[in-house]
C-alpha cells in the first residue's frame, strides 16, 4: 500500500483519509471485518459491517424511490395541465361575444385549475353582464398597482398586498389566501387576469409559471377579438 499508519496520536480524519486513500485495506485484513459493530441508526443496537451496508443500500434505494415518484407525479401534472390549456383553447375558440370568454374562463379555471375566485380587469370604458369581469379606466389611479406586473409581463403567485387583493376580488378578498396575477397583453395592455384561492399553498412564489404564461396568451387573444366593441380605440393608441 502507498501509505503508512503512524499508529500514535492518530485522529479519526486522518484514519478516515488513510482508508479513503487504501482502498485495499480490508481486504488485506478481513478478519478486522468481523469486530466491527455500528449502531443501529433507529434502535441504537450493534449491528455488522454487513448489516449497515445493507441498510445505507436500501436508504438509497428507497430515496430513488421517492424522487421517481416526484418526478412521475410532476410529469403526471404537466400532463394534466397540457390537456386543460387544450380544452380551455378549444372552448375559447367558440366564444362569440366577450361575456363567452369571460364565462369560458371563469367555469373552466375554477374546474380544471383549481382556482375558486376567477376575475378579469380590463382596461377600458364598458359594461358587462357578467360579474367576474370589470373594466377599469385607463386614468383609475388604481392601475398603479399593478405597474411592476405591467413591467415585468411575467405571472406573479402567492400571497397579494391588502390593497391588490381588496382592488381585484373585491368583497370575496377575506377568504382569498393565495392567487396568481397574469397580465394580459395582445398589441396593447388589455388588464389582468386573477386566480385565487381559499387554501395557503394553492398559488405559491416557487410554482412555475410557464403554464400560467401560456394560459395568459390564450386569454388574452380571446379578448383581443373582441374588446373592439367594447373600448373607445382612442384608449389604445394613448395606453398601450
Amino acid at each position: 500500500m502507498s501509505t503508512k499508519l503512524d499508529a500514535d496520536d492518530m485522529t479519526a480524519e486522518q484514519v478516515a483519509a488513510y482508508l479513503r486513500a487504501n482502498h485495499d485495506f480490508f481486504q488485506e485484513h478481513e478478519e478486522l471485518l468481523d469486530g466491527l459493530f455500528i449502531p443501529h441508526r433507529h434502535t441504537g443496537e450493534a449491528v455488522s459491517l454487513l448489516e449497515h451496508l445493507v441498510q445505507r443500500q436500501r436508504d438509497r434505494q428507497a430515496q430513488l424511490s421517492r424522487q421517481m415518484e416526484d418526478m412521475l407525479r410532476a410529469a403526471r401534472e404537466s400532463e394534466r395541465v397540457v390537456v386543460s390549456l387544450h380544452h380551455l383553447a378549444l372552448e375559447l375558440m367558440t366564444c362569440d361575444s366577450l361575456d363567452d370568454v369571460v364565462a369560458t374562463c371563469r367555469d373552466l379555471m375554477c374546474s380544471e385549475f383549481d382556482a375558486d375566485s376567477v376575475v378579469l380587469r380590463l382596461i377600458g370604458r364598458g359594461q358587462s353582464g357578467d360579474s367576474s369581469l370589470h373594466f377599469i379606466d385607463p386614468e383609475d389611479r388604481a392601475l398603479k398597482q399593478m405597474a411592476g406586473l405591467f413591467q415585468k409581463r411575467q405571472p406573479v403567485c402567492g400571497r397579494l398586498r391588502p390593497k391588490q387583493q381588496i382592488f381585484l376580488f373585491g368583497e370575496e378578498n377575506t377568504t382569498i389566501k393565495s392567487a396568481v396575477l397574469i397580465p394580459l397583453f395582445e398589441a396593447r395592455k388589455i388588464g389582468v387576469l386573477a386566480l385565487g384561492s381559499e387554501h395557503e399553498d394553492r398559488f405559491h412564489p416557487a410554482m412555475g409559471t410557464l403554464f400560467i404564461s401560456q394560459l395568459g396568451d390564450l386569454v388574452s387573444r380571446a379578448l383581443s377579438l373582441h374588446l373592439e366593441a367594447w373600448v373607445d380605440p382612442s384608449l389604445e393608441s394613448s395606453h398601450s
